[in-house]
């Protein structure tokens, strides 16, 4: 089963959209859905391409919903804090080399 090139932009727009919001209290659940986009993206290769990019879209649209949500509530998005840590490490290292 081949996975189709636009299946793992959509996984990734799926684990932004999860890590977003609230986590679940019970463990079990928060496992399950830590899978979900892993699971999805070999659910999705067979799925024509429109439907995908349809379904990354809308994920894409509702992380920047639910940014703005939180930001105008005053709630602190960790998750960008983290990847803004991850690159800025990385481009660290580069100079540092370089």
């Amino acid at each position: 089963m081949g996975i189709a090139s636009l299946n793992p932009s959509y996984a990734l727009t799926q684990w932004l959209q999860m890590k977003l919001t609230p986590a679940s209290p019970d463990p079990a659940q928060a496992a399950v859905l830590n899978w979900m986009p892993v699971i999805f993206t070999f659910m999705l290769a067979k799925f024509s391409a429109g439907l995908v990019i349809y379904w990354t879209w809308n994920n894409s649209l509702s992380v920047i919903q639910q940014s703005l949500v939180m930001r105008r509530n005053g709630v602190r998005i960790e998750l960008w804090d983290k990847l803004r840590a991850i690159f800025t490490k990385g481009t660290r290292e580069v100079r540092r080399m370089g």
